[in-house]
C-alpha cells in the first residue's frame, strides 16, 4: 500500500511499529483534542467577560512552587495513608528531610484540578508577560524588569520567587481549608430511555420524510450472544424436616428411603410437622429402612429435580473448559484427547482438520463443536412460532419461549425491609428498567411485595452517593445535618459513590479518588465492599450537584 501511494510513509511507519515503540502517553489527536477544547472555552467565556487571559501548565506549576502549594495535597492525604502504613521518610542530598507516601500522586485525588484552580485565580497578566518574555528582563528600562521589581522577592537561597497573594502561611492554611471541604459530584447513570425522531427513508410524507417520535433505550439492553436452553436432572441434599411434604419424598433418589419416609407420613395423616419435627424427629425417632433395624434414613437425602440451563455452541480449542461440556460421551473423548497430549490444550485442540476428533471413525463423524453451559439465568427475546406466525404452545397451554440473552449490566438494586425487619434487596437489570419505562412504568418499583409486609428504603445506582457512618471517629450520618456546608469537610471523609454491584456485592469508590485499584491495604479507605445487607442498614443516600452542593438527603 506504501509503495502504491494508497498511504503515507508515517502511516506505514505507525503499521509496523513495534508493540514496545507504541508511547503510552497522549498521541497528537488527544493533544490536538486539548488545543481545541481549550480554544472553544475561551470562546464561550468571552461571551460572558471582557477579557479572558490563557495560562499554561508551566506557569501554573511555577506558581504553585513558589507558594508553597506542591505538597499540599499530599498533606491532606497523609493521615489515612500515614495510619496504614503506606507513608516513608527519607533525607535529600541538601540534608532535607523528605515525607512521602508511597506509589501515590496528586492526580489520585480529584482535588488537584481544585488546587490548578485556585492558582490560576491568583495568576495575573503580569506574571504571565513576565514568564513568557523572561529574556527581556536584562533590559533595565523594558518593562519586564519593572514587572520584577514590583511582583518578585528572592528566598534565603538567592532564587527569584513571586509574591504570594496573602502570607504564605495563610495561603496554604487557607488553601487547605478550601479542598478539604470539597466535594467532587459525579453523574449519576439515571437516563433509561429518551425520546429520539426516526426518520424513513422508505416512506416518505409531503413535508419529506416519514418522521416519529420513539423511546431510545441509553445503553446495550443485552449481550450478543444467543442461548438456547435445556433442562436436566440434578440432585441437592434436603434435610428431613417440616418441610419433607408427600411431593418431596416423591423425588427422593433411593427408593427404601423414599418408601420408609411415606410411610411415616402417612402413620401421622400427612401432617409433615408431627412426622419429622419434636419427638418424631430422625435424632430421637428413627426411621428404620430394613426389618432388623441395622440401616435408618439419614437426617439428610438427595433428592433429584430438572435444572433449567443455556448451552451456547463453541468451536474446539485450546480456550475451550472441557468440564463445561454437557454431553457426557464428547466430554469423555476430549479428556482423553487431551491427556495424549499431556494436559496441552493448544496441541490437543488444534489442527482438527489433519488432525480430527472422532466421534464415529468408521463413519467419519467427528467433532469440531461442542455444547458447553453458558449461563445461570437469562431472558427470552421471543416465543416460538410455527410457520403461519401461530404461538407453539406445550402441554399445559403455554407459550414457549425461545432465544435466551444475558441481560448483563444491571440497572439498579432497590433495598426494601420486610416483615419481620430484616433488609432485602430487588436487583433490577436494565433490560428489565426498559421495559417498565415502554411501559410508562415507574423505573424503581417501590411497591415490590408490598402486600407481603416489605417497605421501599431506598435504591442505589451506579455513581450514587451514600453517606458512611465511622466507628472510629464516631461520626454518624443520622445525627449530623448534611445539607450544612460547615460539615462538608467532616462528609467528604466517610462519603463514598456506587462503583458497581450485584447480588449482595456491592462496592463502593471513595468520591476523591480517581483510581480504581482493589488495593487490599486501602480497603475501607479509598473503597468498600459490603457482602451483607446488614452492613448497608445506616447508610444515607444523599444527592450531589454539579457544583458539589448536597442538595438532598434520602431518596430522590
Amino acid at each position: 500500500m506504501y509503495k502504491n501511494g494508497v498511504i503515507s510513509k508515517a502511516k506505514h511507519d505507525k503499521l509496523l511499529m513495534k508493540e514496545s515503540d507504541i508511547p503510552e502517553g497522549f498521541i497528537d489527536r488527544d493533544l490536538r483534542n486539548s488545543q481545541y477544547i481549550a480554544k472553544k472555552a475561551r470562546e464561550i467565556l468571552e461571551q460572558m467577560v471582557k477579557f479572558v487571559v490563557p495560562t499554561t501548565g508551566s506557569i501554573t506549576d511555577r506558581l504553585r512552587e513558589d507558594w508553597q502549594l506542591i505538597d499540599v495535597m499530599q498533606e491532606l492525604n497523609w493521615d489515612k495513608y500515614d495510619k496504614l502504613g503506606l507513608t516513608e521518610t527519607y533525607t535529600d542530598k541538601d540534608g532535607r528531610e523528605i515525607h512521602k507516601i508511597a506509589g501515590w500522586t496528586k492526580r489520585n485525588d480529584h482535588r488537584h484540578h481544585a488546587m490548578d484552580a485556585l492558582t490560576i485565580a491568583f495568576t495575573t497578566r503580569s506574571i504571565i508577560q513576565y514568564l513568557n518574555n523572561l529574556n527581556a528582563r536584562s533590559d533595565k528600562s523594558s518593562s519586564i524588569y519593572s514587572i520584577e521589581k514590583s511582583c518578585l522577592y528572592r528566598d534565603k537561597h538567592g532564587k527569584l520567587r513571586f509574591n504570594p497573594p496573602m502570607p504564605l502561611e495563610k495561603l496554604r492554611k487557607e488553601a487547605k481549608s478550601a479542598l478539604e471541604s470539597i466535594l467532587v459530584s459525579t453523574k449519576a447513570k439515571n437516563k433509561v430511555m429518551t425520546q429520539n425522531v426516526n426518520k424513513s427513508a422508505t416512506k416518505k410524507n409531503e413535508k419529506g420524510y416519514n418522521q416519529r417520535i420513539q423511546l431510545t433505550p441509553r445503553g446495550q439492553l443485552h449481550n450478543e450472544t444467543i442461548y438456547g436452553n435445556i433442562k436436566r436432572y440434578t440432585t441437592k441434599d434436603v434435610k428431613v424436616s417440616a418441610n419433607m411434604t408427600e411431593e418431596l419424598i416423591m423425588r427422593v433418589t433411593k427408593k427404601r428411603y423414599r418408601d420408609a419416609l411415606l410411610l411415616r407420613l402417612s402413620a401421622f395423616g400427612g401432617d409433615t410437622k408431627k412426622a419429622f419435627t419434636g419427638r418424631n424427629s430422625l435424632d430421637k425417632n428413627p426411621i428404620y429402612v430394613d426389618e432388623h433395624q441395622t440401616e435408618c434414613v439419614p437426617n439428610k437425602v438427595k433428592i433429584v429435580e430438572y435444572e433449567t440451563i443455556y448451552p451456547i455452541r463453541k468451536a474446539i480449542d485450546k480456550d475451550l473448559k472441557v468440564e463445561k461440556v454437557i454431553d457426557a460421551g464428547i466430554r469423555r473423548i476430549l479428556e482423553e484427547r487431551l491427556n495424549e497430549y499431556g494436559g496441552d490444550a493448544s496441541k490437543a485442540f488444534s489442527n482438527l482438520d489433519e488432525n480430527p476428533i472422532w466421534l464415529n471413525k468408521e463413519a467419519g463423524i467427528s467433532i469440531k463443536r461442542v455444547r458447553i453451559t453458558g449461563i445461570s439465568n437469562a431472558t427470552p427475546l421471543r416465543e416460538k412460532k410455527d410457520h403461519k406466525g401461530d404461538f407453539i404452545l406445550d402441554d399445559e397451554g403455554r407459550r414457549q419461549p425461545v432465544d435466551f440473552v444475558n441481560t448483563g449490566n444491571n440497572h439498579h438494586v432497590a433495598i426494601f425491609r420486610d416483615e419481620n425487619g430484616e433488609l432485602q434487596e430487588h436487583l433490577v437489570s436494565f433490560y428489565e428498567a426498559t421495559a417498565r419505562k415502554s411501559l410508562e412504568l415507574p423505573v424503581i418499583d417501590k411497591e415490590y411485595k408490598q402486600s407481603e409486609g416489605w417497605t421501599f428504603l431506598f435504591s442505589m445506582k451506579q455513581n450514587e452517593y451514600f453517606v458512611f457512618p465511622n466507628k472510629e471517629t464516631g461520626f454518624d450520618p443520622n445525627v449530623v445535618d448534611l445539607l450544612n456546608p460547615d460539615n462538608y469537610e467532616e462528609i467528604s471523609k466517610n462519603l463514598y459513590r456506587v462503583q458497581k454491584f450485584s447480588t449482595k456485592d456491592y462496592w463502593f469508590r471513595h468520591h476523591l479518588e480517581t483510581m480504581i485499584n482493589d488495593t487490599k491495604e486501602l480497603k475501607g479507605q479509598t473503597w468498600k465492599r459490603i457482602t451483607s445487607l446488614s452492613e448497608i442498614a445506616h447508610i444515607i443516600k444523599v444527592r450531589v450537584n454539579h457544583i458539589g452542593q448536597i442538595i438532598s438527603v434520602g431518596e430522590y
